[in-house]
């Protein structure tokens, strides 16, 4: 995590804060049917591509890094996410699926210091996954 200061900048490793962010996400998705039959019109096999911009709400509260101790901060921040996958239809309305998931965005929290006086923290957060479930389609 790097830090920006009022007086002093100060750019290091920070103890551990806790995070805590909750997203809004908007896709695209791109699907191309493989295995076209007449009981599956639209593929039984379709591999996708997903992206879209997503809005993320991040919470991050801190407790031996500043005086005074125990401060926390929230920040909304714009940032997006991109995926790729397959699903396999075992009948019209249920299929299975895998998905890899990246997402990427960069909060802002601000806490005061006693010697330092503003300290504004900035991070990028990146995060990859992997998904697997059933969905149903109707």
């Amino acid at each position: 995590m790097r830090a920006f200061c009022g007086r002093v900048c100060v750019n290091g490793v920070f103890d551990d804060l806790d995070l805590s962010i909750w997203v809004v996400g908007f896709d695209a998705m791109l699907r191309y049917p493989l295995m076209k039959s007449p009981q599956f019109p639209h593929g039984q096999l379709q591999p996708y591509f997903t992206v879209g911009p997503a809005i993320f709400r991040a919470h991050a509260e801190d407790s031996r890094n500043f005086e005074p101790s125990n401060q926390d901060d929230t920040d909304t921040s714009v940032g997006v996410k991109v995926g790729v996958g397959a699903a396999w239809q075992f009948t019209k309305t249920i299929a299975a699926f895998g998905e890899y998931r990246f997402t990427y965005f960069s909060p802002e929290f601000t806490f005061r210091d006693d010697v330092l006086g503003s300290a504004n923290l900035s991070t990028d957060v990146n995060t990859h996954y992997l998904l697997v479930g059933v969905s149903f389609r109707f």
